[in-house]
């Protein structure tokens, strides 16, 4: 089964494809998609950011990514 969440994605460099890194639930960078920290809403997403200080800007946004199951389950 296949269901879309909101994540924060980190691209440290602009040379670096968009959605290359995550932000995981304690709020630092991690390049496994298992461990990103998926949200139901763009605003928990937004509050998340806000909450452990993560400046959203063109490289560090919030974006929409589809999930399988497997994914979930790391």
């Amino acid at each position: 089964m296949k269901e879309a969440h909101f994540v924060i994605f980190v691209s440290p460099s602009p040379h670096i494809a968009p959605g290359s890194c995550y932000i995981a639930q304690d709020g630092s960078p991690t390049m496994m998609r298992s461990k990103a920290v998926r949200f139901p809403s763009f605003a928990q997403a937004k509050e998340f950011a806000e909450a452990n200080q993560i400046v959203l800007n063109t490289f560090t946004y919030i974006g929409l990514e589809d999930c399988i199951d497997l994914d979930q389950a790391g």
